[in-house]
């Protein structure tokens, strides 16, 4: 029996001597004698066994001579020189001495790909350091309760980091947000990802500021919320200037459709939404109404109190016909003392309605602006859109002119309301 163990213990010695693990180790494997010497290697070896005896690793060949001398197993890692496709390999190294042959045994095993991990890990980190380092944005991330965990090192909104950093992030509300936000749209407890939303924030000194976020939600293995971490761009000013260049947009829109006196609306202006107005009633077979009116002795106005009291009467003429419209009405100053109103969707009916109504307004109009022996008062000429077929604004624009002066014909301050221009159609509803 005692034979037989002996047998086995001399198998086992055998099957695990370097001379028999060399040729079938899956890595480099070399067996170095006392004095440094390659007593065997495999070919997995023969780069590092290269570079070793053209002396490029220094570093391993006194931990190869310290090990042979103290008797000490050793753990090393090492960077080959790159090969021909310009890739160095990284090996790491156990070295395994023998006190009783005076040999040393390394064995290695490919640590490339691990060596580029870490190193991509580690430029990556620092790649996404330098990035926020450098950046104006305000980098974040917050813990359960609320609270900033992380901050950019430049800080935010006036405060420092430091200052930052474990404060409740919900203090930065400004005033007329709710105090506590809801999570679907406060982006420092946000449960789900937020992109490139807009956030008042309050800064130091007490201003607000409007900030674009954009937020995840942290969580861990398990999918409990951690918190969230995001960017926040402060975009006061962007938006100061896009709000300005709005404005002034409006403004220019105005000007080049309003009349500059009056702030009605021009004749381009009117005439271009008059014949949109045109198709649209036709299509649906309703009636509209084209006022044409001028003030009465309006000259004489200019030639007794002057141009400024004669813009001042025609400006006085414009509220007047603001006041008498509905929304969806139109008016325009053409020229001169001449306007133009569009009752939308009208009939007889209404046209009476307002010219008597303008015809009342002219009374006060006269008390105030008039000159004796020539009062002021208008002139109306009412005419109604056809339902047979599509008409021009310009026929139209006639067809009311014509009803004007038919209404001057009959005396000053009187009003003309044309016959239906379509016989046999349908009265307005």
């Amino acid at each position: 029996m005692e034979k037989t163990e002996a047998g086995k213990g001399q198998a086992v010695a055998s099957a695990f001597a370097p001379e028999a693990l060399i040729p079938t180790f899956p890595g480099p494997a070399v067996l170095f004698d006392a004095q440094d010497g390659v007593v065997q290697a495999n070919a997995a070896a023969a780069p590092l066994v290269s570079v070793l005896a053209d002396g490029k690793l220094p570093a391993l060949s006194a931990t190869i001579d310290a090990a042979l001398k103290d008797g000490k197993p050793r753990q090393e890692r090492v960077d080959l020189p790159p090969g021909p496709p310009g890739n160095a390999a990284a090996l790491q190294l156990t070295l395994l001495p023998d006190a009783a042959t005076g040999q040393l045994l390394l064995l290695g095993r490919d640590a490339t790909l691990e060596r580029n991990l870490i190193q991509a890990l580690m430029q990556s980190r620092q790649l996404f350091k330098d990035l926020v380092t450098c950046s104006t944005d305000f980098a974040w991330e917050t813990k359960p309760d609320g609270r900033f965990g992380f901050v950019s090192p430049r800080g935010a909104l006036g405060y420092t980091a430091r200052e930052l950093e474990g404060s409740d992030a919900r203090a930065l509300a400004a005033p007329d947000e709710p105090e506590t936000p809801a999570p679907s749209v406060w982006p420092f407890a946000a449960k789900t990802p937020l992109e490139a939303i807009e956030v008042f924030l309050r800064r130091k000194d007490g201003s607000i500021g409007c900030f674009e976020v954009s937020c995840l939600p942290v969580r861990d293995a398990s999918g409990q919320w951690l918190g969230a971490r995001g960017v926040a761009r402060d975009v006061t000013e962007a938006r100061e200037r896009v709000d300005a260049l709005r404005r002034a947009h409006k403004k220019l829109n105005k000007l080049a459709n309003t009349d500059g006196l009056t702030g009605l609306l021009n004749r381009r202006a009117f005439l271009a939404e008059l014949e949109k107005r045109l198709a649209r009633h036709l299509r649906n077979k309703l009636r509209g109404t084209l006022i044409y009116f001028d003030l009465d002795n309006f000259k004489k106005v200019n030639d007794v109190r002057g141009h400024q009291a004669g813009d001042d009467v025609l400006k006085a003429v414009a509220e007047i016909v603001q006041r008498t419209l509905r929304v969806v009405d139109l008016a325009s100053r053409i020229g001169g003392d001449e306007f133009l109103i569009w009752l939308e969707e009208s009939n007889r009916g209404a046209a009476e309605s307002i010219a008597h109504r303008l015809h009342e307004a002219a009374a006060e109009l006269d008390r105030q602006y008039g000159v004796e022996g020539f009062p002021l008062g208008f002139s109306i000429g009412a005419v109604f859109s056809r339902l047979d077929r599509l008409e021009t604004t310009e026929a139209l624009i006639s067809r009311a002119d014509e009803a004007m002066y038919t209404a001057k014909k009959g005396g000053k301050g009187r009003s003309f309301i044309a016959d239906l221009p379509d016989a046999g159609s349908e009265a307005a509803a």
